[in-house]
């Protein structure tokens, strides 16, 4: 019988690559967020680390200009928290709307999928009837001839 050609197979093919190209953006900004966050934990661990030197070495007696010297220290430590976090929320925007994209792109091949589908369906009911005819109209030229 007819063989089943689905003439959007190509724009499907297409829209399997956007939508990797969409996961694969989604990683990498996945990634990024786990890397900021690790960043962040990274910077205030070496807060705490300067804040507990600080504080041993203020009750040994520490001068002004060392204290200053770690103050400045912990400022700096501190703004750059601050300006991670700043780009987490970023990211996470950034994220959202990625996913956004991903979820779009998959909606359209699965909708290319489910037309594909609908017609392979109709195909196969049209090979069936195909076949029934052509096996009513054997059985009907059998009757006859006897």
């Amino acid at each position: 019988m007819k063989r089943f050609k689905f003439r959007l197979d190509p724009v499907i093919r297409y829209r399997e690559y956007r939508e990797r190209i969409a996961q694969i953006g989604l990683a990498r900004e996945t990634q990024a967020l786990v890397e900021s966050e690790k960043r962040i934990s990274e910077i205030e661990q070496a807060r705490r680390c300067t804040v507990s030197e600080l504080d041993s070495e203020q009750k040994q007696g520490i001068e002004v200009d060392r204290h200053l010297i770690f103050t400045a220290y912990l400022q700096g430590l501190h703004d750059e928290i601050e300006s991670e976090r700043e780009r987490l929320v970023e990211i996470d925007k950034r994220i959202r709307e990625k996913q956004e994209a991903a979820k779009g792109e998959t909606m359209k091949k699965k909708t290319l999928e489910w037309i594909k589908q609908t017609q392979y369906s109709k195909h196969l009911k049209w090979i069936n009837r195909a076949e029934q005819k052509a096996a009513d109209e054997l059985i009907g030229l059998k009757k006859h001839e006897v």
